[in-house]
């Protein structure tokens, strides 16, 4: 890039004015890249000729080389506006060399356009708007890619979005399948537990009922049983015999 910086002669000045003197001490401390002393001798120089137009170019100059374009600019826009054709002319390319500094590419394009408008043979300011128009399409290129790259990762983030959205309600329904399967099985081994239940409590009446059915007795028992009333009945019989033997004699009072 093509950034020439033309010092401006400040005319209307004596060399005997003080005005001057700072100016040219200003310029000298320019060249010598003495920029603070510089920037004082200008500063001292405006105040006594503050609507100088000159004088802000060259101070435009120092802040420019200082690194403050936003504040060159301001200088360099004044500077540029109702001056003689030869330092509106630098003063509109110097604008647009600190516009393309300061990342303002628009107004770098307008200012080196109305250097051109003043002077078309200034190959300078042809130039360098060359760089702005090429800079400001890489610039609109990078936007778009940047855009282009914004939206493709939010589709990219919606997509996994909508794929942990399918993921989770896969996991919900697998889990509320699970979940119904552990339900079912528990009723199915709850009922299947009724019914073993039912079946020993079953089985336990079977076993009360077999105990308390009467035992069949054999033919030997029931012999037996018959020989031990025999028994019985002989003796009883045999004891009241005897009773009335033993009433019969005992005599009456009367």
């Amino acid at each position: 890039m093509v950034l020439i910086f033309v010092w401006s002669i400040t005319s209307g000045l004596s060399w005997k004015d003080e005005p001057s003197q700072l100016a040219e001490q200003a310029a000298k401390l320019y060249k010598e890249n003495k920029l603070d002393e510089a920037l004082v001798s200008i500063t001292s120089a405006q105040l006594d000729m503050p609507d100088s137009l000159e004088l802000q170019y060259n101070m435009s100059n120092i802040l420019y080389k200082k690194g403050s374009f936003e504040d060159a600019r301001a200088g360099f826009r004044v500077a540029s506006q109702d001056s003689p054709p030869e330092l509106a002319g630098r003063a509109n390319y110097n604008l647009g060399n600190a516009s393309l500094k300061a990342g303002q590419i628009d107004e770098a394009i307008e200012a080196y356009k109305n250097a051109l408008l003043i002077d078309p043979n200034d190959e300078e300011a042809r130039y360098n708007l060359e760089i702005a128009l090429h800079t400001k399409e890489q610039s609109q290129c990078q936007n778009q890619q940047s855009e282009q790259d914004q939206q493709d990762q939010n589709k990219d983030q919606q997509d996994g979005e909508q794929q942990n959205s399918e993921k989770n309600d896969q996991q919900d329904q697998q889990q509320n399948k699970e979940q119904e399967q552990n339900e079912e099985q528990k009723q199915q081994q709850g009922q299947q537990d009724r019914q073993e239940q039912s079946a020993d409590q079953a089985e336990k009446g079977d076993e009360q009922k077999e105990m308390q059915k009467p035992q069949e007795l054999t033919k030997d028992q029931i012999e037996q049983i018959l020989a031990a009333l025999k028994q019985q009945e002989e003796k009883v019989e045999k004891n009241l015999h005897q009773a009335k033997a033993n009433s019969a004699s005992v005599e009456k009072d009367w």
